[in-house]
């Protein structure tokens, strides 16, 4: 370390809620961090608004759902109009249940959100922020990167050398461009306008989608007072004329006040569905809109990048503390790119199916609609959401890598059902801790349980074995099964014991009797125990929402 050179293991270039996460995320793990972000302060704009569950489960690997839960909304269903003002579809969404644990969609602030999490950084002394500062440049070699850090306040310039490097920098990323990475895919000609509302009082249980080829419209009450309002620009009309007052007016009137709101914010913005052609340079790797640009249809921008961050972070935790080769990077853009794509392109259909310009196919749209909504098994398709891609490994860091296939239920993410444990009724990652963790089905024989715990051991991990309701009394290193969630998942892949990753995407599942076999092919990637830390308490005293 000298004056003009500091030191860390991780640089992260932007926080944003990715970002922010990132640096939570590794933490957690006891690596030192450095989170660079340009702006000076928080922007407190309302850009993102849209969070699923497994989003949810992941903020609560950070310690953070309850916090974030308390100012969230979960609108009951989603309707879809058509151009006559007539329903034609309805998603279900208080309803539906993907075994996560949480609502499949929540609306939040994310000004509240982004200060929830950088608040949360400062639980780590080895975590450090710094505000107004720009990545310029970087080189790097077989032990690091050396990276050149503008001060944007007095454009002075200083080196931060860094094993690793973790581009966080949004859809424009100056990283990607530097490390001469392209974006494939497309720009949509079409736009729309986001109007996010303060409104004096609770607004209205609304989310609508008005699917007219004259004008798309999209409206939902947001977290706390706000509602936020979407409106198309169409091909005849320019962006900034569109956010002029009066023509905003214009779009609000017909759900709230306009003389009884405050506009928040509001700007155009234009349909991406573009992906990097690499994840990686090196030591330096793209997450969240750096990586993936996609429709907003499905609500699945912030998402996607938030699942970035919890299935690098432990890998590269787990490198840095060498208990991991440093092969385990690979599987990041392995395991991370066909799930993004496969959401980017349902989200792209969606918004074919939901957002078209023509009349006749969306008056047809419309009567086929309402006519297949008739049949049951379609009509559960639609109302709960089983369109949307369920989170899956097909290759990667699985026990199948180590046979050349995947089976089921290998790369599955795992259900977190409520469970009992020593402290009362909870989710059950609130017992699997940070890490890796085990699962032993209760018909299990003693000696494989044996081995099941010495597996644990060795990865730093808890092993719990589950067992039916009633019960009296916990003991240790059980959990009660209260809603029969885990006993059914076990019996559907007859298994015994079940290795859970970090990120909660399952390793591998086996009889008790093929454990040894499981726990070679673990070992062969992952050496020793992953390090954590205990954070200390997070100063969330000012993360307050624009609502109050």
């Amino acid at each position: 370390m000298t004056p003009s050179v500091q030191e860390t293991d991780v640089l992260i270039s932007g926080c944003g809620p990715v970002g922010a996460l990132t640096a939570n995320l590794l933490g957690q793990h006891g690596v030192r961090t450095l989170v660079l972000e340009r702006e000076l302060v928080h922007h407190g704009q309302p850009r993102a608004i849209t969070c699923d569950d497994e989003a949810l489960r992941i903020y609560q690997s950070v310690g953070f759902a309850e916090v974030m839960d308390a100012h969230m909304y979960t609108c009951p269903e989603v309707e879809l109009v058509g151009a006559s003002g007539e329903l034609f579809a309805r998603l279900g969404i208080q309803e539906t249940d993907f075994g996560n644990g949480y609502p499949a969609l929540r609306f939040f602030s994310q000004p509240y959100v982004e200060r929830v999490l950088r608040q949360g950084v400062a639980r780590f002394p080895h975590v450090e922020l710094r505000f107004g500062q720009q990545v310029e440049a970087y080189t790097q070699d077989a032990q690091g990167l050396t990276v050149t850090v503008r001060d944007v306040r007095h454009g002075t310039e200083h080196t931060v050398r860094a094993r690793y490097l973790l581009a966080c920098d949004g859809g424009r990323s100056t990283l990607r461009r530097l490390a001469g990475i392209d974006m494939v895919g497309s720009t949509y000609d079409e736009g729309m306008v986001a109007v996010s509302l303060l409104l004096p009082e609770e607004p209205p249980a609304v989310c609508r989608m008005v699917c007219d080829p004259h004008r798309h419209v999209f409206v939902t009450r947001c977290a706390g007072n706000e509602l936020r309002v979407e409106y198309m620009i169409r091909e005849d009309e320019k962006a900034e004329d569109m956010i002029r007052p009066e023509r905003i007016r214009e779009f609000i009137s017909p759900y709230v006040d306009p003389d009884r709101v405050t506009v928040l914010r509001a700007a155009p913005y234009i349909f991406n569905r573009r992906v990097a052609a690499r994840w990686r340079d090196g030591r330096m790797f793209l997450l969240g809109d750096a990586a993936h640009l996609m429709p907003p249809v499905l609500g699945q921008g912030l998402c996607s990048g938030l699942r970035d961050a919890a299935n690098l972070s432990w890998k590269l935790a787990a490198v840095l503390h060498g208990q991991a080769d440093e092969s385990l990077l690979d599987t990041y853009e392995l395991e991370r790119r066909p799930h993004a794509e496969a959401m980017l392109q349902a989200s792209v259909n969606m918004g074919r199916l939901v957002l078209t310009g023509s009349r006749p196919l969306a008056f047809l749209r419309d009567r086929v609609f309402q006519a297949i909504d008739r049949i049951p098994r379609v009509h559960r398709f639609i109302r709960n959401l089983e369109f949307k891609p369920r989170p899956l490994i097909p290759r990667g860091f699985i026990l199948g890598e180590s046979r050349g296939h995947r089976n089921a239920p290998e790369g599955t993410y795992f259900p977190q059902p409520w469970v009992e444990g020593a402290g009362g009724r909870v989710l059950l990652d609130e017992l699997l801790g940070p890490g890796f963790a085990v699962l032993v089905h209760p018909d299990t024989q003693e000696a494989s349980v044996r081995a099941a715990q010495v597996l644990a051991d060795s990865l730093g991990a808890r092993c719990l074995r589950f067992r039916a309701p009633p019960s009296s009394k916990v003991r240790p290193g059980e959990v009660v099964d209260s809603e029969g969630a885990l006993e059914a998942w076990f019996q559907q892949h007859q298994v015994e014991i079940a290795v859970l990753r970090p990120d909660r995407y399952l390793f591998g599942a086996v009889r008790g009797t093929h454990l040894a076999w499981l726990a070679s092919a673990l070992r062969r990637r992952v050496h020793g125990p992953l390090r954590f830390v205990e954070p200390l308490p997070a100063p969330l005293s000012g993360a307050t929402s624009s609502a109050g």
